[in-house]
């Protein structure tokens, strides 16, 4: 296993969550109190020269191309695998104390997926934190840059996602990773820190698009930290294949 080093990040709302394998510079997004509202001025204007415009609409954002947008684009499939599949590369992570694997088909198409039922509370009824393994087989060996280049795109496009670490150059078990974490807002749940951590591996001549995902509510994010240091340092990718 590779140790790589952890910065703590803040989001919006609350204390934030351990990254492994961002660079020296912590990249804190500030959370500090809103900015002061303008200040109105009242003008008196005649009405035989007053004028009226229509402020214009805000333009919508492009959306952040994603790997998903990649295969899609350039015809390549994929096939999610389940742990104990025989084929492409062994992937595992450490399960922390306080931490259990997810039921079946809570999580669909996860590799493999875990909770932290430490953070179980009858008066707090929301999302726990959770772990989400996934392992995408393509049809084909892709190029392992092209790939990492867009891997931050889903995560980009959650709603009000704001960034607080974009580490493109960290590594797991030898092979390129990139990392992206930050925090965004959910209907319901209210604010969700985030880290996704993507690995390409290349085995049985196909590239395999390897993610973890992390995820805590905000206000978990602060006792959180510690069991997401130790999933995603412990983060190993296998090759069954001898080169």
């Amino acid at each position: 296993m590779t140790n790589r080093p952890l910065v703590r990040i803040s989001g919006i709302a609350a204390a934030a969550i351990i990254l492994g394998g961002c660079a020296a510079d912590n990249g804190d997004t500030p959370n500090g109190a809103p900015p002061a509202p303008p200040t109105t001025v009242a003008v008196s204007v005649p009405p035989a020269v007053a004028t009226t415009t229509e402020a214009a609409d805000p333009e919508e954002p492009e959306p952040a191309y994603s790997i998903a947008d990649y295969l899609a684009d350039n015809g390549i499939g994929r096939t999610p695998l389940a742990a104990g599949t025989e084929t492409g590369p062994a992937v595992a992570f450490d399960l922390p104390s306080g931490w259990e694997l997810a039921a079946p088909g809570m999580f669909p198409q996860s590799y493999v997926a875990a909770v932290g039922t430490q953070w179980e509370s009858e008066h707090d009824p929301g999302p726990l934190p959770a772990a989400v393994l996934t392992v995408l087989r393509l049809d084909r060996v892709v190029d392992a840059e092209d790939l990492l280049e867009h891997a931050g795109g889903a995560v980009a496009n959650l709603p009000g996602f704001e960034i607080a670490v974009d580490d493109p150059d960290s590594e797991v078990s030898g092979l390129r990773s990139y990392a992206l974490s930050g925090e965004y807002l959910d209907d319901e749940a209210g604010y969700i820190a985030i880290v996704e951590r993507t690995v390409i591996a290349e085995d049985d001549d196909a590239s395999y698009v390897i993610q973890l995902r992390v995820t805590a509510r905000s206000h978990d994010a602060e006792s959180v930290t510690d069991s997401v240091q130790e999933i995603d340092g412990s983060l190993t990718v296998t090759p069954r294949t001898e080169e």
